[in-house]
């Protein structure tokens, strides 16, 4: 989130013991923490070539460039390839490595299929009438008040939503906070 009004949740809570370590969630709840972020060589040793320790709300493709490149001068080494999970593969992590020539194995975040809600792809658009239609024939009307200057946003009458069976087949629930 960026804006004017957006405060980090560090600016909230602190240590008092270490004011440098800040939120990170676990399955047992938040925690005040750090995180590690490691590069390491892809040979049998797996030698670990760059280490940062970094509070918990660095997120994990952040820091990676710099520490690629940070091995890069440090050992002089030019890999070949960098491989890595899909926390790693954001659009600028690609193209900086595919730049410098560097195959970039990173698995891309498959954001459509992470929920129970329907993926972006099982909706028609109909450029005629600026709506879109959901998988159970629903439409969804352009919503100005939930849009921004990067996003449009579409939604559909939630009473549609609740009584629709093919969702709740989707969601295997009966109560929805909202379609």
């Amino acid at each position: 989130m960026t804006g004017r009004n957006y405060q980090r949740v560090a600016d909230f809570q602190m240590s008092t013991t270490d004011p440098d370590a800040t939120i990170m969630l676990s399955k047992d709840g938040a925690h005040l923490g750090y995180q590690t972020h490691y590069v390491a060589d892809g040979g049998k040793a797996r030698i670990i070539l760059a280490a940062l320790v970094a509070p918990a709300e660095v997120m994990e493709n952040q820091p990676m460039l710099d520490l690629l490149w940070r091995v890069r001068f440090r050992w002089k080494l030019r890999p070949r390839q960098v491989t890595g999970d899909s926390k790693y593969g954001t659009e600028e992590n690609i193209v900086a490595l595919e730049s410098q020539h560097i195959r970039a194995y990173l698995a891309l975040p498959d954001h459509d299929h992470r929920t129970i809600f329907f993926s972006s792809d099982r909706f028609l658009y109909e450029a005629e009438r600026d709506v879109y239609v959901c998988p159970a024939g629903k439409e969804l009307h352009f919503a100005p008040w939930h849009s921004t200057e990067r996003s449009l946003r579409y939604r559909a009458y939630g009473s549609d939503c609740n009584s629709c069976a093919m969702y709740h087949r989707q969601a295997g629930t009966k109560s929805l906070p909202q379609c």
